[in-house]
């Protein structure tokens, strides 16, 4: 496993010009939607609001941009901004891309139980809704190409996931069709536990996954990449918001 950074997520800053009219096809069926004020939660620029340190860093590419070091204390700070500021429930929210999907989740779990969904901007991205996915002890073989792993360890439980085929994680593409979200079966896990839940493939499809088990979880932590585990959602002193957990269960879907 290569060298982690384990106290700190960087998030670029970069400004999406025409967000406010972004429409996808995933809610043109959905007059509910397609009426309620539409309020686009860009997550750079609440960083800047509660201000999140910046720091030049270099880009995989080679160039250096400006990143926001979300640490356990910018998670909890932003998330208590967003529960403070959007209250109103005749609007839709929706949540932009981040680089990291612990964040994503955190912010889309703070507004509930507000109509909130995630924006999704990259390549072959649209609004993404946060379905109630159907759970079952045994997935359906045909499960559009979606793969888990999933191994429990006391009040602990471990999913490894991949939205990806094998054959598109080795080119480093993506073959899921984000429109196939909310027809994902995934698999049924005992309630009251802590989750740690590592995923490949697209960000909004990790997001959607993890969200649908919130809701019966002392708390959920996410990684991706070669990253360890960052506390999205916390209903447990034993791990707060923002915690950073080092994974030892390597993710080989």
């Amino acid at each position: 496993m290569k060298k982690r950074i384990l106290c700190l997520i960087s998030l670029f800053s970069f400004l999406m010009p025409g967000a406010g009219t972004f429409v996808g096809s995933a809610q043109a069926d959905d007059p509910s939607r397609n009426d309620s004020k539409k309020v686009i939660i860009d997550v750079a620029e609440v960083g800047k609001k509660i201000g999140v340190p910046e720091k030049e860093t270099v880009m995989p590419d080679g160039k250096k941009a400006m990143a926001q070091e979300w640490g356990e204390a910018e998670i909890q700070k932003a998330v208590a901004a967003l529960k403070e500021e959007y209250k109103d429930p005749k609007a839709a929210y929706w949540v932009t891309n981040s680089p990291h999907p612990a964040i994503t989740l955190a912010f889309i779990q703070a507004l509930q139980p507000l109509d909130v969904g995630y924006l999704y901007m990259q390549p072959g991205g649209d609004e993404v809704s946060m379905c109630t996915l159907k759970q079952a002890k045994t997935l359906p073989e045909e499960n559009y190409g979606v793969r888990f792993e999933v191994k429990e360890e006391g009040d602990k439980l471990f999913i490894n996931f991949n939205s990806d085929s094998p054959e598109a994680t080795a080119a480093r593409n993506h073959s899921f069709d984000i429109k196939n979200i909310c027809y994902l079966t995934i698999p049924e896990i005992p309630s009251g536990k802590h989750i740690f839940f590592h995923g490949k493939g697209r960000y909004c499809v990790m997001v959607a996954v993890a969200f649908n088990y919130l809701k019966d979880a002392k708390s959920i932590s996410m990684g991706r990449h070669d990253d360890d585990y960052t506390c999205a959602v916390s209903r447990s002193d034993e791990i707060a918001a923002g915690k950073v957990t080092v994974r030892t269960w390597e993710n080989n879907l």
